[in-house]
């Protein structure tokens, strides 16, 4: 509260024109008094509150921020709820809240943020049977990308702006992906990031450089992927790429997993993206026809998947894009081991148990 307060009479003194001189002779205390309620260091007796609140003709909840702090917690609120809806699978719900919860809060780009994510969600569950609703839901993610052209709250908005590039892109909306695209910083060189290290040390440089690894390493790994996937490669020279790009990710993992900061968070996501990108290498093995390293690279997955259980039975710790109720075992079973190309190694006896491991570990979240 007392930070609500330090800003809210900074404020009205610079409103009146008076220095903290002239407000310390009004209120009869020190000039370093009123500088220490201004930086939030101290807060008025309870007693001056109501003198303070009548001189500059303000409420006592508006000098306090009793509606600010209301606010806030409100959003919190949301932004709980919705993310339980929508981990849980009901997206109706969370897309009825996450409306009011705009309409509210009309400005938050976090809630904004969550709101994409739950839309994007119900695109792909009615894209079948109720495209008119994924035109709807469509239509107002646009909306929304829209008005973070010109967001003040700039930083906040990043991971709305990006998640939206990403869909517009996968809808075949390039013009509206290149619209946000041309609000991001041009170079990834020049970002505050790749240069905090000139100027921070101990532990505050270490995380950071931990930071900028990770950045570097999903730039580098999407961009050698995008290229193999795009380019006219031959299957084992697709491997090759894909398999680079595996021992990336498990050399940079080493680096950031042994930071506690980020452990809870970014590790257990590398053990996500680490479990699709060992089954889509399985996926291109079944086109070589290699047994052992087919299924070297589908127990590493699978092992990937079940270590990742609990991670993502936590709706408080497991915020990320997922469009599915189905848990990470289910999903590798159903929607890729299930694929003809593992015929060749559907009776192998690893498969088979490897197949029934996941079909035991799989649930909805």
């Amino acid at each position: 509260m007392s930070t609500y307060f330090s800003e809210k009479f900074k404020q009205l003194r610079k409103n009146r024109n008076l220095t903290q001189e002239q407000i310390s002779d009004i209120f009869h205390v020190s000039f370093q008094t009123i500088s220490r309620w201004e930086t939030g260091v101290n807060y008025p007796d309870v007693e001056m509150l109501p003198h303070i609140a009548i001189f500059f003709k303000v409420s006592l909840d508006e000098l306090l921020g009793i509606d600010m702090i209301a606010k806030e917690e409100r959003v919190e609120e949301y932004l709980r709820d919705i993310k339980k809806m929508h981990t849980s699978g009901k997206i109706d719900e969370a897309i009825k809240m996450g409306r009011q919860a705009i309409k509210e809060n009309p400005t938050n780009t976090v809630l904004q943020a969550l709101f994409i994510t739950v839309l994007s969600s119900a695109c792909f569950q009615y894209i079948d049977d109720h495209s008119e609703k994924a035109t709807e839901y469509k239509k107002e993610m646009i909306t929304i990308g829209t008005s973070f052209i010109n967001s003040v709250d700039y930083k906040t908005s990043l991971h709305a702006r990006t998640l939206l590039i990403k869909l517009y892109s996968g809808w075949g909306m390039r013009e509206e992906a290149k619209k946000l695209i041309n609000t991001l910083p041009e170079n990834m060189y020049q970002t505050q990031e790749s240069w905090l290290d000139f100027v921070t040390e101990g532990k505050e440089k270490e995380e950071n450089q931990k930071r900028c690894i990770h950045m570097a390493k999903e730039i580098l790994i999407r961009s050698i992927k995008r290229f193999s996937d795009d380019s006219d490669l031959s299957v084992m020279q697709k491997i090759e790429y894909y398999e680079a790009s595996t021992q990336i990710r498990n050399l940079t993992a080493k680096i950031i997993s042994d930071d506690t900061k980020n452990r809870g968070l970014i590790y257990p996501l590398e053990q996500l993206k680490s479990t699709f990108e060992n089954i889509e290498l399985a996926e291109l093995y079944c086109e070589t026809e290699d047994s052992g390293t087919t299924l070297d690279c589908v127990e590493k997955a699978m092992n990937n998947s079940l270590n990742f259980i609990e991670f993502m039975s936590n709706p408080n710790e497991f915020d990320h894009d997922w469009h599915t109720t189905r848990n990470l075992p289910w999903v590798l079973w159903e929607d890729h081991l299930i694929k003809p190309c593992f015929d060749f190694v559907r009776n192998n006896e690893r498969f088979k148990t490897y197949l029934e491991t996941l079909k035991l570990n799989s649930h909805e979240l």
